[in-house]
């Protein structure tokens, strides 16, 4: 009977874990790890931070329009360039055959 008992205990261990420890904890966070990457995360997240900075000192915020600032327009070629081509047209798909 007693071998049949242990079999008993080891499914039970199997169902309900015991929890895990601190030691445990640490060596789940340090498994995957290589050698320089607490190192290489520091960095990248100094250069987010400096990035962040930057962009906040330049006063330029990023737009999704794909617009380009105004000093970067060349309003002057963009009007001949209308003039020389024909007319744009818009149209709205309804219904694709």
């Amino acid at each position: 009977m007693a071998p049949a008992a242990d079999v008993e205990d080891e499914i039970k261990d199997e169902k309900n874990p015991r929890p895990l420890d601190e030691d445990d904890i640490a060596l789940l966070k340090t498994y995957g790890l290589g050698p320089y990457s607490t190192s290489i995360k520091k960095t990248e997240k100094g250069i987010k931070e400096m990035t962040k900075t930057i962009d906040d000192l330049r006063g330029i915020m990023e737009s999704d329009t794909g617009l380009a600032v105004p000093s970067q327009w060349d309003l002057v070629s963009d009007k001949q360039m209308m003039q020389e081509e024909q007319p744009l047209q818009v149209a709205r798909c309804t219904k694709i055959i």
